[in-house]
């Protein structure tokens, strides 16, 4: 089983505070992952946490031209490559006048029993949903792009690596609640399960307040998806699910 944790990180928040998350991701239990993906760790003391949380038990990876990193337990994985990737040439200005790239990070992961795992993150675009439909802005044709980009991205590797597993996962930014923003997903991605589908928490209920806009789509339907315990680390709430091996 591949056991994956998620948190969507916050840089206004201290680097203690996600310490303190990872030291509960190493030291878990019930359920215990092996696997975790972060966004908005790209920071050098944000970095540094993750690569201390539990160097002898976890590997940390966080490539410097994004702000999302990936862990693995060296117990169960190793990696065969690792790499970033730019999803899109579109940019897009915030409200401080910085520009923002796409890219995703992904690692290619070996279990100790052979199968591989294809895990890849992203941070995608903010202020792109507007109810049902579309922002007319920037963000939201980066947006765009940067899903094609994933699915023509990940298409390559497949027919390539021939991953057992593949999981995407992200800080998409549109609410799984709603079936127009799930069906807008599923369309770039059109032969992978979303990992809340058979799994959704009730209304409400969300990794950013209400909304549901943190999730993994993967080539294995999950057999279980949750909201996990929330913290003082992010205005994000984590999530962790299991998927069965092919």
């Amino acid at each position: 089983m591949v056991r994956h944790a998620h948190s969507s990180s916050l840089y206004s928040n201290s680097p203690s505070s996600l310490a303190k998350q990872l030291d509960r991701l190493v030291s878990a239990t019930d359920p215990e992952a092996n696997v975790a993906t972060y966004t908005e760790v790209g920071s050098a003391e944000r970095t540094e946490a993750m690569k201390q949380a539990d160097p002898d038990d976890w590997a940390a990876w966080v490539p410097g031209q994004s702000d999302v990193g990936i862990m693995w337990r060296k117990a169960n994985f190793g990696p065969v490559w690792k790499e970033p990737h730019k999803l899109t040439d579109k940019v897009w200005t915030d409200g401080h006048g910085r520009k923002h790239e796409t890219w995703c990070a992904t690692a290619l992961l070996e279990h100790t029993d052979g199968h591989t795992l294809f895990l890849s993150v992203c941070h995608l675009p903010s202020h792109v949903q507007n109810g049902n439909k579309f922002y007319d802005n920037a963000q939201a044709k980066a947006w765009k792009s940067a899903c094609a980009g994933w699915s023509d991205y990940w298409n390559n590797k497949r027919k390539k690596d021939h991953p057992d597993l593949a999981m995407l996962a992200a800080d998409w930014n549109v609410d799984f609640h709603s079936s127009t923003w799930r069906d807008q997903v599923q369309s770039y991605f059109p032969s992978m399960f979303l990992g809340w589908k058979g799994n959704m928490p009730p209304a409400g209920k969300g990794t950013h307040g209400s909304r549901l806009i943190d999730g993994t789509m993967a080539t294995v339907k999950a057999n279980k998806c949750e909201l996990l315990k929330d913290d003082d680390s992010s205005d994000h709430r984590p999530y962790g699910e299991v998927i069965p091996w092919p």
